[in-house]
């Protein structure tokens, strides 16, 4: 009897994340995803079984064989030479198709947070992984606009996000507390400026209906809002970063943000590409309180006391 098709784990054929992949080798991807697309529509339903039977049988032998391939690479030259191996795109690609080779827990979680350290890194903010245990991650967040009303909440928002999208193993978040500064007092060689930043009203909560995007320009800062699953998310208005093509003329498509022009897809949550292209979305701290939206477009310097 041919299993059902509900039964049958086959791959799925999408553009990895993988860069550097030649021209031809993109469109074969691109070809094999929607010819299984094309498969789902099979209107006999004995025949798209054993199709998708089919496939499951190719699909166990390429995992087993290239699994075994890897093991055996890793014995004649060590782990060095698996993953030189693993680093030719076109190679690479193919064992992210089947999750090899397993990456441990650790791996796992700097892989998910890739594209979450230079957001921290823009906001003069460092986030520090001190361990991982069955799904427990334990980070440390310092130096983060310190004082900046609801910043400690959105960029540990943030590294959740990225774990609960990029850690399949993920359970629970620990955020602990930077270390106390030094007690010793530092020896001032005069008064310099401290800075912090400035936040801006940009209007109210019940404004901003969910699943809008909103373009704005305080202080001539070209951002956009985006309200989603009871969340305010604010980034610089342009694709890329910087550019003049507006990325508030795009869609949603549930989480993700679709640029208008390029077709680059963002995580709305946490300005991260989901395709295969470099780079981000330009997040902006937000506070929400008392029902007003406020965003830190800069810093201004504010004198010692």
């Amino acid at each position: 009897m041919v299993p059902s098709k509900r039964e049958i784990p086959v791959v799925q054929v999408a553009q990895p994340a993988s860069s550097g992949l030649p021209p031809e080798f993109r469109h074969l991807l691109e070809w094999l995803g929607t010819g299984l697309e094309r498969m789902e529509g099979i209107e006999d339903e004995r025949t798209r079984e054993e199709v998708f039977a089919l496939l499951e049988g190719v699909d166990i032998l390429h995992r087993q064989g290239l699994g075994r391939l890897l093991d055996l690479v890793t014995d004649l030259g060590g782990s060095g030479l698996a993953e030189r191996v693993s680093q030719d795109p076109v190679v690479r690609t193919l064992l992210e198709m089947y999750d090899l080779p397993e990456a441990d827990e650790r791996t796992q979680v700097e892989r998910a947070l890739e594209g979450v350290y230079p957001y921290f890194k823009s906001h003069g903010g460092k986030l520090e992984v001190l361990g991982v245990e069955e799904g427990r991650v334990r980070v440390r967040l310092s130096g983060s606009c310190e004082g900046c009303p609801g910043t400690a909440t959105t960029l540990e928002r943030v590294v959740e996000e990225a774990l609960r999208e990029g850690f399949p193993g993920f359970r629970e978040l620990v955020a602990e507390e930077p270390p106390p500064p030094a007690t010793g007092r530092p020896i001032q060689l005069g008064r310099k400026p401290q800075r912090r930043p400035r936040w801006v009203s940009v209007g109210r909560l019940e404004d901003l209906e969910p699943g809008e995007i909103r373009a704005l320009r305080p202080e001539g800062t070209a951002l956009l809002l985006v309200r989603l699953d009871g969340e305010v998310y604010a980034y610089r208005n342009g694709c890329p970063p910087g550019s003049a093509l507006a990325l508030h003329l795009g869609r949603l498509e549930g989480s993700t943000l679709v640029c208008p022009w390029h077709g680059c897809r963002y995580d709305v949550r946490t300005g991260k590409r989901e395709d295969d292209g470099e780079g981000g979305l330009a997040a902006l701290p937000v506070a929400v309180g008392d029902g007003e939206i406020k965003v830190a477009v800069g810093v201004e310097e504010v004198e010692p006391g």
